[in-house]
């Protein structure tokens, strides 16, 4: 009787030094609003919630606005692409206010809507059973699953009852980690890379938000942006429920957001110094 009495306290001891990782998790299941309200080759308007994005581009798809407005109080940033291409190269500018604030190189073309579904959409596989390589574990006080089949580290669907087609969010210890539906994904997914980070973005601040995942639209156009959307079809991202001024590389550089920003597999800052998933 002693035995098992002692057996008993060791479990009880061990359940308790388990439990606290779960503690701080909480899913709640939440809606947005997110409208595609035009679509075609050289023009893309999205409203999610309050914040209107329109990306207009020129029949070449080498010159665009893209224009991110705060329906409630008007308040409207403009970016200006102006595109390149040379040996199957794409030089990109992004000007504000007239000025160059960013530079860089792709292989695709950022304004090209069939960009984003090639390299989202086609490298997405719904993937019913993710296999016995794959493993769970815990960070930020929330379970995470990764290795085969998982396209990208998130918390775990199952342990979560998280269907595809919700919209949800984790409470973890210091990050809010949000799941777009499969649905709103898929039109994301049908947005040109200069507009789909902005729609991303605005899902976390609003048009501060948007302006902030406008960056995205530079990992975009990069070879890579596939991972973007999980095994699912969903998009993940995450954020600091503490926010703080923080440098970013789009006007007006610091801006007050939140310290941690992360879609998919890509940090874009981590004001915290958590690291990565």
């Amino acid at each position: 009787m002693k035995r098992a009495l002692a057996l008993l306290l060791v479990l009880v001891i061990l359940s308790s030094m388990a439990s606290p990782a779960m503690a701080n998790t909480e899913v709640t299941r939440t809606h947005v609003k997110l409208i595609l309200r035009e679509k075609s080759r050289t023009s893309t308007i999205v409203e999610v919630n309050n914040v209107l994005i329109s990306l207009k581009s020129n029949k070449n798809l080498t010159k665009a606005n893209l224009e991110i407005k705060d329906l409630k109080t008007g308040r409207t940033y403009i970016f200006e692409y102006r595109v390149s291409e040379n040996n199957g190269k794409y030089t990109i500018e992004v000007y504000s206010k007239g000025r160059l604030v960013n530079k860089y190189e792709s292989k695709y073309n950022p304004l090209d809507s069939n960009v984003t579904k090639k390299l989202l959409s086609e490298n997405s596989k719904n993937i019913a059973n993710i296999g016995m390589l794959s493993y769970s574990y815990w960070w930020d006080g929330v379970k995470f699953v990764k290795g085969y089949g998982v396209k990208y580290s998130h918390p775990d669907y199952a342990y979560y009852q998280i269907e595809p087609w919700e919209t949800v969010y984790i409470d973890g210890n210091q990050l809010i980690h949000y799941h777009i539906s499969d649905a709103a994904s898929q039109v994301i997914a049908q947005l040109a890379p200069a507009a789909a980070g902005a729609a991303i973005g605005a899902y976390v601040g609003g048009v501060v938000g948007a302006v902030a995942g406008a960056v995205l639209g530079v990992i975009l156009s990069g070879a890579t942006s596939y991972v973007l959307l999980d095994e699912k079809g969903s998009i993940w991202f995450w954020y600091a429920k503490k926010w703080g001024w923080t440098v970013i590389p789009v006007p007006p550089y610091i801006q007050y957001l939140p310290m941690y920003f992360r879609i998919a597999a890509y940090t874009l800052w981590d004001a915290l110094g958590i690291g990565n998933p």
